[in-house]
């Protein structure tokens, strides 16, 4: 909709008698001048809902909400601002000019190929005798028939005939199907009509924008392959993008403006949130096969005042949950977590327990803060320990820095505190300094993003020639490998910016590490120690404190705390900018040691690649080792497991 007038909305709003309006859903009795009712926002038992004709607006004394025309569309139907202008300007016959949208009858296609395929689905999924074991599914599922219709599960026949057939019936473009992803186009090579059923065979279910329309879809596969992937979403499209759409929101909407909190409820799964609506939690949504994000959070905010969180009870759900809390307060929402039992989702957990003991779950949550705390200690092998303390006061000083409300922080501040059995004041204190070190690492990213933290002089000075790391390849690893670069003075190999390299990340990790010790630290550092010998790294920052975290694990000794006060200016750099920044690899939901290995292999191709480069090619020697090098890097590059790469890798250690 485009922008409109204030004029536009007055005259919307002086036509719309907004007693008669609200009248329609609230019985409103004469108060004087005014109408009251019991608010329709939050249950009372006394009247504190006043409606003001002279003022055209309403006030609830009670829950506090208020508004005119449009706010009680909003609140009271779900609807956005724009959704509200649209309906009442229809209610009292004011026309709004649209601007020409050289997209819009393309999207007005796409949705009616979606919702009308949908219909087609569902038809498919009741009818035919293919559809049994889909059906079968459901009923496993406990999925009964008003679920199954209010969500539009349906079912795609397996034939690539069909939907061509279907869409020619329906007077519909065969490009436009493809166009939604329902269809692949014909390969090169084969018949012009050769269309691929992408969802074949697949239990689907419709995925909707926030006022009810199909846009795309996610199907289930029904057999085993192992080469298929469980699920299968619609592509984005012009309609479809999935950090714009939450699953199940055009059900929630109502509910959640209608809940005396005005408080959604936040799952993972697509399951999961059917699951909630069959069994009368129907303020449910989850993202759409993607992490939460800020502007999944900006959608919930017209209906919401605060959110409930209730993600899997496995670790990827703990941290998914923290993720997903920081976006919402930082939003300025009030969030808690509803903590669910080791290996259970919200589906499991109402099938097993039931909808009663779901309620005594979402009736106990805790906060954001609470929840973190609880999480860490249930993981670590030493709850009580100043190791375990550490980690939980890093993880909470991030979420009060996300939190853009001041009295929430300080809430939160207060009572982790508490909880921790730490004075406030030295929680505070602590959070000023960890505030502090953020903003360091804000000027370090401006600096690097300006490129002015270490010239490129000062890097490539430091590089090795071609000859000498050759030289010192072949000293240090014995036995020698069959890659052995032949070399000639050539010009100097060039560096990647610290800010790129995987060394950065290594680095990073030890000085992270440096200071405690886990059983998943000690792993990956002995990992690091076995697959990275110190000749295949370039002179410099990295490298330097690579070997120094390294042999201080050995002898117990500080030569990185010498770096950091007396080395070289470079080195004392890059080890303040990676204390003060976040981590990747700490932060990331993947295991350490996961990223490490992907991180070795990075190096290893990096000094192959490099070396290779700056082979002479004149001679048969250098053709040879050149030859061998892009096959290692290649075979490197191909391998989807560390086996592979650790079969390639292990004749040079």
């Amino acid at each position: 909709m485009p922008m409109l007038s204030d004029q536009i909305l007055e005259e919307i709003k002086m036509r719309t008698d907004i007693v008669d309006l609200i009248s329609q859903r609230v019985p409103l009795k004469r108060a004087g001048g005014d109408f009251k009712a019991c608010c329709p926002f939050h249950n009372e038992h006394t009247p504190s809902f006043i409606v003001s004709p002279s003022r055209r607006s309403f006030h609830c004394f009670g829950c506090g909400a208020q508004g005119d025309v449009f706010k009680f569309l909003m609140l009271s139907e779900g609807l956005t601002f724009p959704e509200s202008v649209k309906a009442l300007a229809e209610r009292c016959g004011v026309e709004i000019e649209l601007t020409h949208d050289p997209m819009a009858a393309k999207r007005k296609t796409l949705i009616k190929i979606h919702n009308e395929v949908a219909g087609f689905f569902q038809r498919c999924l009741s009818t035919i005798k293919e559809a049994a074991p889909a059906r079968a599914y459901l009923e496993k599922r406990g999925l009964d028939a008003e679920t199954i219709e209010k969500f539009r599960i349906g079912y795609a026949p397996i034939g690539n005939t069909v939907l061509p057939k279907w869409a020619e019936k329906n007077g519909f473009d065969i490009n436009d199907i493809v166009e939604a992803g329902l269809l692949s186009p014909p390969r090169q090579g084969y018949k012009e009509d050769a269309y691929y059923n992408k969802f074949r065979g697949r239990l689907m279910f419709p995925i909707c924008d926030h006022s009810g329309q199909v846009i795309a879809f996610s199907g289930r596969i029904l057999t085993e392959d192992k080469h298929a992937p469980k699920y299968y979403n619609s592509p984005e499209t012009s309609i479809f993008r999935k950090s714009r759409v939450l699953y199940g929101l055009c059900f929630a909407k109502k509910n959640i403006t209608k809940n005396k909190n005005h408080e959604v409820l936040v799952c993972e799964g697509q399951i999961d949130v059917i699951r909630c609506h069959s069994y009368g939690f129907g303020t449910a949504v989850a993202s759409q096969g993607t992490a939460f994000t800020e502007e999944h959070v900006a959608l919930l905010k017209p209906y919401a005042d605060s959110a409930l969180l209730v993600f899997d009870g496995d670790s990827a759900g703990l941290k998914a949950a923290t993720r997903t809390g920081r976006l919402f307060l930082a939003a300025g929402m009030p969030v808690r977590v509803a903590m669910l039992p080791p290996g259970e989702d919200p589906d499991s957990f109402l099938r097993s327990k039931g909808g009663e003991a779901f309620q005594k779950l979402l009736d106990n949550p805790m906060s954001l803060a609470a929840f973190q705390i609880k999480a860490t200690r249930e993981n670590s092998a030493n709850p009580t320990s100043i190791d375990t303390l550490a980690r939980i006061t890093d993880e909470l000083f991030e979420t009060f820095a996300a939190c853009s409300k001041e009295i929430l922080r300080s809430y939160l501040l207060q009572e982790s505190a508490e909880l921790l059995g730490i004075p406030l004041a030295a929680m505070t204190s602590d959070f000023e300094a960890h505030m502090q070190d953020q903003e360091k690492r804000r000027i370090w990213q401006e600096r690097l993003k300006n490129g002015d933290v270490i010239s490129n002089q000062a890097i490539s000075s430091q590089s090795e020639s071609a000859d000498n790391q050759a030289a010192s390849l072949k000293k240090e690893l014995e036995p020698t490998s069959a890659i052995e670069p032949t070399t000639s003075a050539v010009s100097q190999p060039k560096r990647r910016r610290f800010v790129e390299s995987a060394a950065l990340g290594i680095a990073e990790y030890l000085v992270k590490t440096s200071a405690t010790s886990t059983e998943e630290s000690e792993k990956a550092i002995d990992f690091i120690e076995k697959w990275v010998p110190l000749p295949i790294l370039f002179d410099g920052p990295e490298k330097a404190i690579i070997e120094a975290t390294l042999q201080d694990r050995k002898d117990r000794g500080n030569r990185l705390s010498q770096l950091e006060a007396d080395g070289d200016e470079n080195i004392r750099n890059l080890i303040e900018y990676l204390v003060c920044r976040k981590s990747p690899i700490l932060a990331s939901e993947q295991e350490p040691l996961e990223i490490i290995k992907d991180l070795i292999s990075h190096l290893w191709i990096d000094y192959f690649t490099i070396t290779r480069d700056n082979t002479d090619p004149s001679s048969t020697d250098g053709q040879n080792s050149r030859l061998l090098l892009s096959s290692a890097i290649r075979k490197l590059k191909s391998s989807t497991t560390w086996e592979q790469r650790a079969e390639i890798l292990q004749p040079l250690l």
